[in-house]
């Protein structure tokens, strides 16, 4: 028999901020089990979903198309199921990847800070936010002794207009844009929010892409430097695993390089065209780096879950090349479009 969910007891407010996991109770699931349960990208880079409840649990997390045979109809409906299979085909579940994928699908939330940066991560964000925003207050205000401390006070003051120090400087860009001066801090709101995404996602790629480098140096260690040398099976699989890598860190290298160029902004000469540019290449990056940043997470997290001081033997390390660092590898490239820095 069904046992129906109680309503809300999770604070929605204390958002993970990460690409591989979301927590279900921020919809309107009735079941208790489904609604306490997360789903997340497993190594192969696939959707399973993860229960609290032990005998759920016992045999580990479950593909997403078992839902359907483990929950009778009468308990779960259909609609509840296709909706969770619906959010499981999300590449990403980073509040940016949810809030593009999530619109057309229509589904009810329980609480938007999914789709939200927690303000924890945002404080983290302040030293990439500023680079990039800091170009935009010195114009506004003309001040290089403003004390912002943090993200949340940097995004205000770019929202914060009502100084008549700032009123001609704020009249041009408005003039510049093409927009109303009333609807002026809307508009910078959204483009410090472009500004946050950017920082967000760079800085995922500097918490892994170090780790990538280790890992990659530690296969090469596992199988040219030992016993593995001779083995032609093992060189393939070091040889594939490490273009392959390559290949994906040279892709959001590249993403990240364009991203620097084009939020080099001259507030004197921005124009709405312009503007609509940027705001198209960050949009279409946002997506694409999403993906590219959530597989290498999920393979680094689990390198360092089997091997936390880079040990292990070398057949262990063929082993993990051949298994976890390879599955899903080829089909991640495969939605990740070349990219080349311009």
């Amino acid at each position: 028999m069904e046992e129906k969910n109680q309503g809300p007891k999770t604070n929605f407010s204390g958002v993970e901020d990460n690409l591989h996991t979301l927590s279900l109770t921020a919809f309107d699931i009735k079941h208790k089990d489904l609604y306490e349960a997360r789903l997340i990208k497993n190594v192969f880079l696939e959707t399973v979903i993860e229960f609290i409840d032990e005998e759920l649990a016992a045999d580990g997390p479950m593909q997403i198309r078992e839902l359907a045979l483990k929950f009778d109809e009468s308990d779960v409906s259909r609609d509840e199921i296709k909706m969770i299979s619906s959010i499981a085909a999300l590449p990403s579940f980073d509040c940016y990847t949810l809030k593009r994928g999530m619109a057309p699908l229509k589904i009810n939330v329980n609480d938007d800070a999914i789709f939200k940066l927690s303000n924890d991560r945002k404080a983290s964000l302040f030293d990439l936010m500023s680079r990039l925003t800091r170009p935009l207050i010195q114009y506004l205000y003309t001040d290089d002794n403003l004390r912002i401390k943090d993200t949340s006070s940097l995004l205000e003051l770019i929202q914060n207009t009502e100084p008549l120090k700032v009123k001609d400087r704020l009249g041009s860009v408005a003039r510049n844009l093409e927009v109303s001066l009333i609807g002026l801090p809307n508009f910078l709101q959204d483009f410090s929010e472009l500004f946050l995404s950017v920082s967000y996602f760079e800085s995922i790629f500097r918490e892994y892409n170090p780790k990538l480098d280790q890992f990659l140096l530690w296969a090469e260690d596992g199988v040219m430097n030992s016993n593995l040398r001779n083995d032609p099976n093992a060189q393939r699989e070091f040889s594939n695993v490490d273009k392959r890598f390559k290949q994906l860190k040279g892709n959001l290298d590249s993403r990240f390089r364009l991203l620097s160029n084009i939020t080099q902004v001259d507030w004197d000469d921005l124009n709405s065209s312009e503007f609509k540019k940027i705001q198209r290449e960050i949009l279409s990056q946002q997506a694409n780096l999403a993906i590219g940043l959530c597989g290498l997470s999920v393979k680094m997290i689990e390198w360092e879950k089997q091997f936390p001081s880079a040990g292990g033997s070398p057949q262990q390390c063929f082993e993990f090349l051949s298994n976890e660092a390879s599955g899903g590898l080829d089909n991640l490239l495969r939605s990740l479009p070349s990219h080349d820095a311009q």
